[in-house]
């Protein structure tokens, strides 16, 4: 198969699922109109921490490298909300999506295309994996730009003017870890994708119940025989295990916070931005023949269903 097939197959994904594209779109522009209406309804800024007054962040805010750090900070999770939009439609494009042909049986009329099981299955694979993803980065960065003009805007002319300077560097450097992070993140779900594939292949009725349903017995299985808990943990760690290798802005319940502990938090919620050391994970090696094997698996259903 040509690149051009294979562009065609990924064109044809977001064509026939629309809120692929949208669903981010919709969210970036209520993120920016929400900035703007906000910008406009108050005439002031007002920022307290633990009760103290906002002269207590006006010194975060003079310290040049602890203001380059929050902008990289909150600059980079400006990608969070389009990020979850994202995450939701793919989940249910993918419960979807070899499901759907076959229900309204368009599958007739792309298996009489000059294009394999495999090569289609891989193109919802990756329009899952990274198409999105991309997409979903590029209108962050050009929202997250929008929104970052709006709160300069606001804070100009207040005490707190420094927090709407912008830094270039730092900018483009912590767009690129956000890039770095979702091509991580494609290949630690990688498994996870192909499971929801196999699952929408196999499916006779409602995917989605037919992808809970196995590890609820397994689970449940586990416990009843041995009572233990090791596939629960195991599908808690590969769904939420990429996160543990990004850093956070702590906050310590109960405690006065002092100036020493948030200029550490900043600093290591910002070297926390990345989460390159997820490499260094084996499940994530050992992910990746698994995906390929449930891709296949797909792939082998998807003909097997249209045969029956």
């Amino acid at each position: 198969m040509n690149a051009q097939a294979f562009k065609t197959l990924v064109t044809r994904e977001l064509w026939e699922h629309r809120s692929l594209v949208w669903a981010p779109v919709v969210t970036a522009v209520l993120l920016v109109v929400g900035t703007m209406l906000s910008a406009q309804g108050t005439g002031s800024v007002q920022i307290d921490l633990d009760g103290r007054e906002s002269s207590f962040f006006l010194a975060l805010s003079t310290d040049p490298k602890v203001s380059s750090q929050l902008f990289g900070i909150w600059t980079s999770s400006l990608i969070i909300p389009q990020a979850f939009v994202g995450f939701l439609v793919i989940f249910f494009y993918l419960l979807d999506c070899l499901y759907a042909e076959r229900k309204d049986r368009s599958i007739l009329f792309w298996k009489s295309l000059p294009v394999s099981d495999e090569a289609t299955v891989l193109s919802k694979g990756l329009t899952a994996l990274l198409i999105v993803p991309i997409w979903v980065w590029l209108l962050s960065l050009v929202s997250g730009l929008m929104v970052f003009g709006i709160v300069a805007m606001k804070v100009s002319g207040t005490p707190l003017a420094p927090l709407g300077d912008f830094h270039p560097l730092v900018w483009l450097t912590s767009q690129v870890v956000l890039l770095q992070n979702l091509l991580l993140a494609a290949l630690w779900y990688a498994p996870v994708v192909g499971y929801l594939l196999v699952a929408s292949a196999f499916a006779p009725r409602s995917p989605l119940v037919w992808t809970i349903l196995p590890p609820v017995l397994l689970v449940t299985a586990e416990k009843i025989v041995f009572n233990t808990s090791l596939v629960a943990g195991f599908i808690a760690h590969r769904l939420s295990g990429f996160f543990d290798h990004l850093g956070g802005l702590l906050t310590h319940d109960g405690e006065q916070l002092s100036m020493p502990h948030v200029v550490t938090a900043i600093d290591e919620a910002y070297r926390g931005l990345s989460a390159a050391s997820v490499l260094g994970e084996v499940e994530l090696w050992m992910g990746l023949p698994v995906a390929a094997a449930l891709f296949w698996g797909a792939a082998r259903l998807r003909r097997w269903r249209d045969a029956n």
